[in-house]
Parts: C-alpha cells; sequence; structure tokens
C-alpha cells in the first residue's frame, strides 16, 4: 500500500542552493564560493526538520516518490491600505525567491528524516502562494509511488524515425 503524508510547515520559506563567488583561494588557486542563502536557510531547514520529526513516524522512504509543495509567502506592507487588501496588490507572489529554489532548500532538510534522498522525488511540483487566510509556511505532501512496467518512457524511435 502507497503511503501518503501531508503536513505543514510554519515559517517563512527560504531559499536553499544558491552560491555566491568571494573570491580566488591563494593558495589553491581555486574559486571560493560560499553559500549565499545564509541564516534565513538555516532557520528555515530547521523548522522543515522539526516539523518532519513531528509528523513522520518510523523508517525513512526509499522507493520513488511524488511530492508536492505549496509554500505560503507573507505578502509586502505595501499590498495593504487602511481598508485591506489593495486593488493593485498581486495576486501571486511573483518576485522572489522562486519556488524551485524554496522546494530545493526544503527537500534538501526533509533528506535523512523523510526519504534516503531527494533524488527518490520523481514526480510532484511547487507552488508559490500568498498567506492571504493562513500563516506563512509550507504544505508538504507527500506519496509513495507503486512500481508500474508503464510508468516508463515511450519507444519514440518507431513514432518519429528523426530521432534515431
Amino acid at each position: 500500500m502507497n503511503q501518503r503524508l501531508s503536513f505543514f510547515i510554519p515559517g517563512v520559506p527560504a531559499p536553499g542552493g544558491s552560491k555566491r563567488f568571494v573570491g580566488i583561494g591563494k593558495k589553491t588557486k581555486r574559486a571560493i564560493l560560499v553559500d549565499a542563502a545564509g541564516q534565513k536557510n538555516k532557520d528555515w531547514r530547521t523548522a522543515v526538520g522539526w516539523a518532519a520529526h513531528e509528523h513522520f513516524k518510523g523508517e525513512v522512504l526509499t522507493g520513488a516518490l511524488r511530492v508536492t509543495f505549496t509554500f505560503f509567502m507573507p505578502r509586502p506592507k505595501g499590498h495593504h491600505g487602511k481598508r485591506g487588501l489593495l486593488p493593485s496588490a498581486p495576486a501571486f507572489p511573483i518576485t522572489r525567491p522562486d519556488a524551485l529554489k524554496l522546494a530545493r532548500s526544503t527537500e534538501d532538510a526533509l533528506t535523512g528524516i523523510v526519504w534516503r534522498d531527494d533524488a527518490q522525488v520523481v514526480d510532484g511540483g511547487q507552488k508559490k502562494r500568498y498567506a492571504d487566510s493562513c500563516s506563512a509556511g509550507c504544505l508538504v505532501e507527500i506519496e509513495e509511488l507503486a512500481s508500474h512496467p508503464f510508468d516508463t518512457a515511450p519507444n519514440t524511435t518507431r513514432a518519429n524515425p528523426h530521432l534515431i
């Protein structure tokens, strides 16, 4: 039976995976890169770890997974006026950070707690929304996928001889 898990992580989601160039090492003559996310990323990953430990009990998952992240971002103060939300306020958070980098940091934080390796995530996606009616954070939905022989890619060489 496929296991399903859903939980909410409160907090302001932070991106991960970005590196910043700081210079060339004098001895090694190699580029020196540091994580550009900083403390916000560490705080977010800690929140993800705590929420995962609280909601997931048992052995780490080892099979293929479908994972969906819905990130709820806080609205900037400029979106609100004296009478509430301004008509000019955008419906979706189309500013940085991008959803893929938010998912990257969240996936990394779940590694070793919920799944063995984030390479197991083979399906799913990420969404970014404003946290109008709920607090900022992330809704995580995880489903184990059954192995089916029909899940492989179709043989496209027969359908399109130009792909040979």
